[in-house]
């Protein structure tokens, strides 16, 4: 990846915990004229891409201390926004498919007078799975984000970048006990926080 890619150093800014709104915020303003027209050019309205698009970069601000740097950072946005689209194409289909029909006239009856049963949409079997798991994620990432920031910065460094204690130390500029000390330290508090929530 280019070394002068400002997506990237914006996105390793955010992972090591400096800035992070504000950095954000210019990733996304880098990106979003982008993504709006890539809402547009699959047949979403101005309004609705703009509203898909708030929704791509919720989900980049999420996943963002998962991002490995070594793929390219726009490919990774399109593909959420990709997902995006089909999920909000799939919802509108369901939307629209056609129930049984009954008439208000019959007082509720259906064919043959007999009564009318009212069957709930079919739910996805692991909907309830996903949600869990999106409450938990956020859960971990509100809990990285109250962390002390060189802790914070050192966690994201360790286990969003997949760096070596040697590598963080140079670039936070301390030795690598007090690296192993903020990991450890960072562990000890994210298992606090979240058997706290639990």
């Amino acid at each position: 990846m280019s070394a002068d890619d400002p997506s990237q150093r914006l996105v390793e800014l955010i992972q090591a915990g400096i800035d992070t709104e504000g950095n954000f915020e210019r990733l996304s303003k880098l990106h979003d004229k982008r993504i709006r027209n890539f809402f547009i050019r699959r047949g979403f309205s101005a309004e609705d891409a703009r509203d898909l698009a708030q929704d791509v970069f919720l989900r980049v601000y999420r996943g963002l201390p998962k991002f490995r740097l070594e793929s390219h950072f726009k490919t990774w946005v399109f593909e959420i926004a990709d997902n995006v689209a089909q999920n909000e194409l799939r919802r509108r289909s369901t939307g629209k498919r056609k129930g049984k029909e009954i008439s208000l006239d019959t007082g509720g009856q259906g064919e043959e007078g007999e009564p009318a049963r009212f069957e709930p949409p079919p739910q996805p079997p692991k909907a309830l799975d996903e949600v869990v798991k999106r409450e938990q994620t956020e859960r971990l990432s509100r809990a990285i984000q109250d962390l002390p920031p060189k802790m914070r910065a050192c966690f994201q460094l360790r286990y969003g970048q997949g760096r070596k204690y040697d590598e963080i130390a140079v670039l936070m500029n301390v030795s690598v006990d007090t690296v192993k000390a903020h990991l450890h330290q960072a562990k000890q508090k994210l298992k606090i926080e979240l058997s706290d929530a639990s």
